[in-house]
Order: C-alpha cells, then sequence, then structure tokens
C-alpha cells in the first residue's frame, strides 16, 4: 500500500513542490496527492486510506 505522505516528502526532498494533499477522496477510501515536477509537470500519486487513522 503506497504511503502518499512519504511519496510527497520524497519528492519535495528531490526537488518537486506539494501541490496537494495528502488528501482523502469523496468516498473516503483513497489518499490522493499531487506535486509538480522540476520541470513542472503535474504528479498524482494515490493510496489506500487507513479506515481508523487520519490524512
Amino acid at each position: 500500500m503506497p504511503n502518499v505522505e512519504q511519496a510527497l516528502i520524497t519528492a519535495e526532498r528531490l526537488g518537486g513542490t506539494r501541490v496537494l494533499g495528502p488528501t482523502r477522496g469523496a468516498a473516503g477510501g483513497i489518499v490522493v496527492g499531487h506535486f509538480t515536477d522540476p520541470a513542472g509537470n503535474l504528479v498524482g500519486v494515490a493510496g489506500v486510506a487507513d479506515v481508523a487513522g487520519p490524512v
């Protein structure tokens, strides 16, 4: 299961910029995040939400 927060932290460490997230999708089962890479491309990451945990 991907860890969206960790993916966004890694993207920032490598020169990306966080744009969104992590945040739960409307249905609550998916966690999403977006970042731009150093070239300005928008990249999305997603994972399954831990129902018991906060996002």
